[in-house]
């Protein structure tokens, strides 16, 4: 009767973690609301300028503020549903993950450095400067300035 208590035990271990995880149903049920509300268009174009040197169009801020916020664990849904939308290109991905692949959760794992005795302004500083430098060169490498990419869509209209 000893594997009852193990099962038991799982079962309620597992269904306690996954209670842990309450705030996530509540952030993805917040952000439908504020796409359905308009919020997150209006959102995106004050988060355009910021994008702007990474090539990235609005559309990359919320997955951007998932992942530097809550990070790539808990902010991949909202890269996946990025995706899935279609809302921004395979390159404006790549370039988007590139970024955040250095500079996911960067607040949250600051915190945690500098708790255990790293220099928390040194560490933000040094990995953001890192992920912009390496945004904006795959932003060169993989994607075309906005100017050129509408010419070139106009162009092949044209044709």
């Amino acid at each position: 009767m000893m594997w009852l208590t193990w099962l038991w035990e799982g079962l309620l271990s597992g269904v306690l973690e996954v209670a842990r995880l309450w705030w996530l149903v509540l952030l993805f049920i917040g952000i439908q609301f504020l796409k359905d509300g308009g919020w997150l268009t209006r959102a995106s174009r004050y988060m355009a300028p910021v994008l702007r040197p990474l090539r990235l169009p609005g559309e990359a801020g919320l997955p951007i503020a998932a992942g530097l916020g809550i990070g790539l664990t808990y902010g991949a849904g909202i890269l996946i549903q990025t995706a899935r939308e279609g809302r921004l290109s395979r390159d404006e991905l790549t370039v988007m993950c590139i970024f955040l692949g250095i500079c996911h959760a960067i607040f949250e794992e600051t915190v945690l450095f500098a708790a255990v005795g790293a220099n928390g302004l040194l560490l933000l500083a040094i990995r953001f400067a890192t992920a912009a430098v390496a945004g904006w060169l795959a932003a060169r490498a993989w994607l075309q300035p906005a100017a050129v990419a509408a010419q070139m869509q106009s162009d092949a209209r044209i044709r």
